[in-house]
């Protein structure tokens, strides 16, 4: 990329090329003019009337005159002017080549329902930014293009700017309580509307498919809207792996049926997290879906953020790679960094790792408008014929979710699963399974904006804990948060609200000149106003007038004797036949030269005279 000075590039917007054409165009001409004003000047200081008269004349004409006169004084005179005066004819394609570039992006901020007709047909719904760990330079500069990427039609140059009505939060009184609602939940009206994290999270099948084998942590109440649990266990390690994707939401239309609750699956078909909410990996999801009933839609912000390492299963993890991971993953503010329960979260994963068993910690709250879950987990896979034994820890947490509620004007359709804003198929809840004309509708869920980061906040296959939360990359995440979340909520309120909420701000290029061009377009309107050359009439003579004088010729009017000189030295006559003279004399315009005297010869200031 080329850089230019504030100096030297373009700043100044002018309305249309032409304009900028004519700007330029007069600027030559006027430096012509300066040329033409200057020389005539000299010529008059020099006396070289004969020179002065040649200005005016086609370059032919001056090409001859020179050559007559050998390239001296008077012919070296009009030579100047005629190299000067024809490059001062391409000042203004300086001007031009000085362009830099020559054009400015000039921006305003428009509803982006303006742009609804210039949105993608099918615009993409998620958002996939992969990258080395650490590798965070780009990110600052194109994080607003690459969230905004694939959603507006090519020619549309936009950029999202983080302006939209955020719209009121509105919760309402919980209509169960903590310990019959399985967890916090963001409530939503009073029939039991409400969303809250997987609350199966500690929940895993047996391994033999006997669901009365199943393994549930119990959640213990930790205050008010908060609980948490703490085990260890065995045999169970692999269906935790396997299964449990991390950031599922799970949606509850009301309480008559609260058992039936909905999760919010990310789909198989075009959306990573499938794969990377799974297993042992490092990566960030942030979401932003809707959820529909009559006719309230609330919008929620939920973020899932998952660590892992992983390590040989006859090389257990040290304590300090243990405590360092949980520590870091415990807050990115070193001011927390130092809570006493981040040395014993680490020492029970190290003590179970030591009785070969498997380990999960976790808490869950809500204050209203959000609920945050974490969890710190050891998962000791059980070792299967023909595989080695292997040990996997995964650290997993999932941020705050955000509601927003606004109110509808159209009862929602009667399919109730989107993407991006555009319904893509149903999944109703059908009361009964025999009774098949009781169908029951309960709303609409629209994923509308998916943002998935991959390997830049580090690497989940590694067995240390500066290799699988790579610190610069979580420093950058936890600064750019606030960033990330309103840019793609910007995009979701495009997508699956309502474009009137939004504000895009778009550019138009539109030509411009640089503060360099100004200053020489202005030089060569200084310039012009060099002294001007007119010729004018004192009697019978003919003079050259300026401001500095008047400059006649030394004769009779009607009889004005010629002198004989030497023909290789032109210049010195017209020395000897023009004086100055200190008097001012208005200009009556060119006088015609007088006729030749008796002797048959012109009078000097006519020479060379066309006949």
């Amino acid at each position: 990329m080329i850089h230019y000075s504030s100096f030297t590039s373009s700043k100044l917007a002018i309305s249309q090329n032409a304009v900028k054409s004519i700007l330029f165009r007069c600027a030559a001409l006027l430096l012509q003019f300066a040329v033409f004003k200057a020389l005539a000047l000299l010529a008059s200081k020099r006396k070289a009337f004969t020179s002065y008269l040649m200005f005016t004349e086609d370059y032919i004409q001056q090409g001859l005159f020179v050559i007559s006169r050998k390239f001296i004084r008077g012919g070296l005179l009009v030579l100047f002017f005629a190299v000067f005066f024809a490059g001062a004819g391409f000042y203004d394609t300086l001007l031009w080549g000085l362009d830099a570039p020559g054009y400015i992006a000039q921006s305003s901020n428009v509803s982006a329902s303006s742009l609804v007709d210039k949105l993608l047909s099918d615009p993409g719904y998620i958002v996939f930014t992969s990258g080395k760990p650490g590798q965070v330079a780009s990110l600052d500069e194109h994080l607003a293009d690459n969230i905004g990427a694939n959603l507006f039609k090519a020619g549309v140059n936009f950029t999202l700017t983080e302006d939209f009505d955020h719209g009121t939060p509105r919760v309402v009184t919980p209509t169960k309580g903590l310990a019959d609602s399985g967890g916090p939940r963001i409530w939503l009206d009073q029939e039991g509307l409400s969303v809250s994290p997987d609350s199966f999270i500690t929940f895993a099948p047996a391994p033999d498919g006997n669901m009365t084998n199943a393994f549930d942590c119990p959640k213990q109440p930790l205050a008010a809207n908060s609980v948490y649990w703490n085990c260890t266990y065995n045999s169970y390690a692999l269906s935790f792996v396997r299964d449990e994707i991390i950031g599922r939401p799970e949606i509850h239309w009301d309480d008559s049926s609260d058992s039936q609750y909905q999760y919010l699956r990310p789909g198989r078909g075009d959306n990573p997290w499938t794969s990377l909410g799974t297993g042992g990996d490092t990566a960030l999801m942030k979401q932003v879906f809707t959820v529909t009933k009559g006719r309230d839609r609330h919008t929620f912000m939920e973020t899932a953020f998952k660590i892992a390492m992983v390590t040989d299963y006859n090389k257990p993890f040290p304590i300090e790679q243990i405590t360092d991971l949980v520590k870091r993953s415990w807050s990115a503010d070193p001011a927390q960094q130092t809570a006493p329960a981040i040395g014993k979260i680490a020492k029970s994963i190290y003590n179970a790792r030591v009785l070969n068993s498997s380990f999960m910690f976790g808490s869950a709250s809500a204050d209203g408008f959000s609920v945050a879950q974490s969890s710190w987990e050891l998962m000791n896979l059980e070792a299967l014929p023909g595989n080695d034994k292997s040990q996997l820890s995964t650290l997993r947490l999932s941020d705050p979710m955000y509601s927003h509620s606004q109110s509808s004007q159209q009862r929602p359709v009667t399919t109730n699963l989107a993407k991006g804003g555009k319904v893509q198929g149903t999944d109703c809840y059908k009361a009964g399974t025999g009774n098949m004309t009781n169908a029951r509708f309960f709303g609409q869920l629209d994923t509308s904006t998916v943002f998935i980061m991959n390997g830049i906040l580090g690497d989940g296959s590694v067995n240390s804990s500066a290799g699988s939360l790579n610190q610069q990359g979580y420093d950058w995440i936890a600064k750019n948060d606030a960033r990330i979340n309103n840019l793609i909520l910007f995009r979701g309120m495009i997508l699956g609200l309502d474009p009137a909420f939004a504000t895009v701000q778009t550019s138009k290029v539109t030509p411009a000149i640089s503060y360099l061009q100004v200053i020489l377009i202005a030089l060569a309107w200084y310039m012009s106003n060099v002294p001007e050359i007119q010729l004018g009439q004192e009697g019978n003579r003919v003079v050259m007038e300026t401001v500095t004088g008047v400059y006649q010729h030394d004769g009779e009017a009607n009889a004005m004797t010629p002198h004989a000189f030497d023909s290789t030295n032109n210049e010195t006559k017209d020395a000897h036949e023009y004086h100055k003279q200190g008097t001012q004399v208005t200009a009556q315009g060119v006088v015609p030269t007088p006729s030749p005297g008796p002797t048959d010869r012109e009078p000097f200031f006519a020479e060379p005279h066309a006949r």
